[in-house]
């Protein structure tokens, strides 16, 4: 029997193994650091939708074809009685300007992609969609996506871990074992593991692990703060709500109350003269000190009558690309290793996709769902992007 070793038991990680199992693939081994969805995918904000149709022009039909997935997948998680906080409310975008509505609103309405039953949004629309959560006077429109998706992206990703054969836990893999050439395996802190393929879904910690076979790959790791306000009576049926003219502001219904955040609760890791660390959620409290003195008297204005102190807060590392798609793939010289990440912080919505298409390149050389090539890790030249500072600059914008 074959053995596959996947490193990482976030969503990524645990949506490959997945697929691997559904392909007989043999025995499939998940062994992460901590315990599933400890680090960024247990701190992902849990909406899920068609961000190729309009709201974010670097992504293509192909991943459209991933979201679409994402979307079906996590429906038949949660039909199967799974508990991950599953709702169907819809992907609103609103704009606070005309500026807004003209680069950010009217793109996702008149996009090839718009998926049916697309409607605009005038303000007194937005404001009733929300539940009077969003003021009226405070935006101009927006557009709605009536199937996006909403659900908890850590109960997801424990519900989908607890139904693998073998997750092992508090287990650091400290390297690759190596055999002319290829990878046979992995070193962890409770032994070595053998195994015929091994795959790096491990996120901000990629490259550690890489440069054991001497290859990089160009990611930006970024720290993300999301923040959970005290509960004010916000409606479970409220669509979660995108405002990219509030430097990306997002924001949801989460037990009653919001979780909401926007660019100024995220910075580049090498700001903050800090490493990845040990493998969890990391703690910087300089990055919510500065949405609470930015953001928040802003949502004051915008919404007026729920509570949008800030309660707790929580961090996660997503890893960003030179050109906001994904990696996935085999690593360029190295029989046996194959590579899952640069969830540009869309991991959730397309990491079921992605497992399915890589379970298909690991097993078949090549998938025949979509074009795999998009994805290769070799579209990049490692000495491009010496420094995370250098993968920052060659990014797009999102508009």
């Amino acid at each position: 029997m074959s053995v596959t070793v996947v490193v990482g038991a976030g969503v990524m990680g645990a949506s490959v193994a997945h697929h691997l199992l559904e392909r007989d693939a043999g025995q499939v081994i998940v062994v992460d650091s901590g315990v599933p969805a400890a680090a960024t995918s247990g701190a992902g904000a849990g909406f899920v939708g068609l961000w190729a149709a309009g709201y974010a022009n670097f992504f293509t039909d192909t991943d459209l074809e991933l979201e679409k997935y994402g979307v079906a997948y996590y429906r038949r998680l949660a039909g199967s009685g799974a508990a991950i906080d599953y709702r169907s409310n819809g992907n609103m975008y609103a704009a606070t300007t005309e500026e807004g509505l003209r680069s950010w609103v009217e793109p996702v309405l008149d996009h090839p992609f718009a998926p049916e039953e697309t409607r605009a949004l005038s303000a007194r629309d937005v404001a009733d969609l929300t539940g009077g959560v969003i003021a009226a006077k405070s935006v101009v429109g927006g557009a709605l996506h009536p199937g996006g998706i909403q659900i908890s992206a850590g109960r997801t990703t424990r519900a989908l871990a607890s139904r693998l054969p073998e997750v092992r836990t508090n287990t650091r893999v400290t390297g690759l074992l190596t055999s002319d050439g290829a990878v046979v395996g992995v070193r962890t802190s409770a032994g070595d593991i053998a195994a015929d393929r091994v795959v790096l879904a491990c996120g901000a910690w990629t490259n550690e692990l890489l440069g054991e076979v001497g290859y990089r790959v160009p990611l930006l790791r970024m720290v993300a703060t999301r923040v959970v306000s005290p509960h004010s009576g916000v409606s479970s049926s409220m669509p979660t709500v995108m405002i990219p003219d509030l430097f990306g502001l997002w924001l949801r219904e989460h037990r009653g109350g919001l979780t909401y955040g926007n660019g100024d609760g995220y910075a580049p890791l090498f700001e903050l003269d800090a490493t990845a660390g040990d493998g969890g959620q990391p703690r910087h409290e300089e990055l919510a000190d500065r949405l609470t003195s930015t953001l928040v008297p802003k949502l004051r204005k915008l919404v007026p009558v729920k509570d949008t102190t800030i309660s707790w807060w929580l961090q996660g590392i997503p890893c960003m690309t030179p050109d906001r798609r994904f990696l996935a793939g085999p690593v360029p010289d190295a029989a046996g290793l194959y590579v899952l990440a640069g969830d540009n912080e869309a991991g959730v919505t397309h990491g079921p996709g992605l497992g399915r298409m890589l379970a298909d390149v690991i097993l078949d050389g090549s998938s025949e769902w979509v074009d795999q090539r998009a994805y290769r890790l070799d579209r990049f030249d490692p000495a491009a992007y010496p420094t995370e500072q250098s993968v920052l600059a060659a990014m797009p914008a999102r508009r």
